[in-house]
């Protein structure tokens, strides 16, 4: 339940991403993680390394939207979140994952998230945005 719960957020709430003046393209390719924060650690140390996802993104120039998802049905073991981050294009996703594994922008973000969380599954997804009436 909790995947299809995930599957179809990642599906539909990356429009909202783009809902502050981004370019909406004919899909967007979106990441999703679902995790469950480590002992001690709260969604305050997510958000941390959100935090410095957004920050290797601007100074790459790299587009990017991300939001943290905790549920309210299904799996709501304590500190059960899911991460979700999108891009407006392959080619910006690209250049992203490249920057951020390849080049190793992102490897103290990495130590940071494997400090956080247990992630049972990372998967990547197209969202297509269809309607979007919360502007």
């Amino acid at each position: 339940m909790t995947r299809l719960a995930l599957a179809l957020l990642g599906t539909v709430l990356p429009l909202a991403a783009f809902a502050d003046h981004h370019e909406i393209g004919p899909s967007n390719p979106v990441e999703t993680w679902s995790c469950v924060l480590k002992e001690g650690k709260t969604l305050d140390d997510v958000r941390q390394v959100a935090a410095m996802v957004k920050a290797v993104g601007e100074a790459r120039q790299d587009p990017i939207a991300q939001w943290l998802f905790t549920p309210f049905t299904g799996d709501m073991r304590e500190g059960r979140f899911g991460l979700m981050t999108a891009w407006p294009s392959f080619a910006s996703m690209g250049t992203s994952f490249q920057g951020f594994f390849g080049e190793g922008a992102g490897a103290d973000v990495m130590v940071a998230w494997t400090a956080a969380a247990d992630c049972e599954t990372r998967d990547l997804y197209t969202a297509e945005a269809l309607h979007n009436s919360m502007q």
